[in-house]
């Protein structure tokens, strides 16, 4: 049974720390300017997938997490494509920041990942409707 995913589908739970930091770049980087933060898988490895993110326009056949934060004043879109949005239907987008390291950046943390490590996708079941033979 084919499953069409919509974003009320997703789960997506959005950091204190990465939302203030999206709205900062926001409203610093006039380059920012139309367009909105997008999750996308950038890879697959043994481990699992590696995620990236960063500002994008609209595609037509994205997804669209919006969230009102009333208390900052501020509406955050998260955009998805039907890709990511199949294997990333339960996760967390969180902002580190640690000086003593001088790491920082957005992490995707997905509650399936143990679940696409090795060659999952050998596993029918695994696979997107659309990737099926």
């Amino acid at each position: 049974m084919e499953k069409t995913i919509v974003a009320s589908d997703i789960k997506l739970f959005v950091s204190d720390s990465a939302v203030r930091q999206i709205q900062l770049m926001q409203e610093n980087d006039y380059t920012l300017e139309g367009l909105s933060f997008r999750i996308k898988i950038g890879g697959k490895g043994c481990g699992g997938f590696t995620y990236d993110t960063g500002f994008s326009e609209f595609h037509a056949d994205d997804l669209v997490i919006e969230t009102s934060y009333p208390i900052i004043n501020y509406t955050l879109k998260v955009l998805i494509d039907p890709f990511t949005a199949y294997y990333t239907q339960d996760s967390t987008l969180d902002y580190l920041l640690d000086p003593a390291s001088n790491e920082e950046g957005f992490v995707v943390t997905n509650a399936a990942d143990g679940e696409h490590k090795g060659k999952f996708f050998k596993d029918e079941s695994k696979l997107p409707p659309w990737a099926k033979a």
